[in-house]
């Protein structure tokens, strides 16, 4: 089991983000299970010895790892993603076109697709985009908004998230487009706090849209 020790204690360490393929989800998985298993078995004394703390310390130590690795990586709740059609698209965009500021967008797919915004919430409540060090340059405003535009897009398919690169302002957070059945909805979003806003509650100090280009 020291592969997973290792990438458990490289995880916490550095936070570094890591996307696990379908098989990988499940050998984690049935390490879970094959875990709780032997640690029952200690604690019987049917493997080792029934006072060997030592065996039973080691085994619940790599199953807290497993746990947590699987908690982080695997969501707690079905996403059920629904497709925009292209007149729900340039609704959004001729109303973002209508606020004035727009310079460009930036069209990067063919077929956009996302969830209502109750299922939005709890995805970022489960994302650790947030927690993520903040590093001039290098991860800065705008690689938060592309790392957390692709995160969404890779986990669970979500694309119909912008990129805003607010020049106005200096800044860069997200756009993100919703959809339920009352209809299509958009949010501004700051992936550095998790806070999601509309258009008119927005602080023009830090989402100024007087001028931006957008990427979606």
């Amino acid at each position: 089991m020291n592969w997973l020790k290792k990438v458990c204690q490289k995880l916490f360490e550095q936070q570094l983000m890591v996307q696990f393929t379908e098989d990988e989800v499940k050998k984690i998985f049935d390490t879970r299970q094959r875990l709780r298993q032997w640690y029952n078995l200690a604690v019987q004394g049917i493997i080792g010895a029934p006072a060997d703390e030592d065996l039973k310390n080691a085994i619940m130590e790599i199953l807290d790892l497993s746990n947590k690795l699987y908690e982080w990586y695997v969501p707690p709740f079905p996403v059920n993603k629904v497709a925009l059609t292209d007149q729900e698209l340039d609704a959004v965009i001729n109303d973002l076109k209508s606020k004035g500021g727009m310079v460009a967008w930036l069209p990067l797919d063919g077929t956009y697709y996302t969830v209502d915004l109750d299922t939005f919430k709890k995805i970022i409540e489960w994302d650790w985009t947030d927690t993520r060090k903040y590093l001039e340059d290098t991860f800065d405003c705008d690689k938060f908004a592309m790392y957390f535009k692709s995160r969404m897009a890779i986990d669970f398919g979500i694309n119909a998230i912008g990129v805003v690169l607010d020049y106005s302002s200096e800044h860069a957070y997200n756009l993100i487009i919703v959809k339920d059945q009352q209809g299509v909805k958009w949010y501004l979003y700051e992936p550095q706090n998790d806070n999601i806003f509309t258009y008119d509650q927005r602080d023009q100090n830090f989402y100024a849209m007087k001028q931006y280009v957008l990427l979606l």
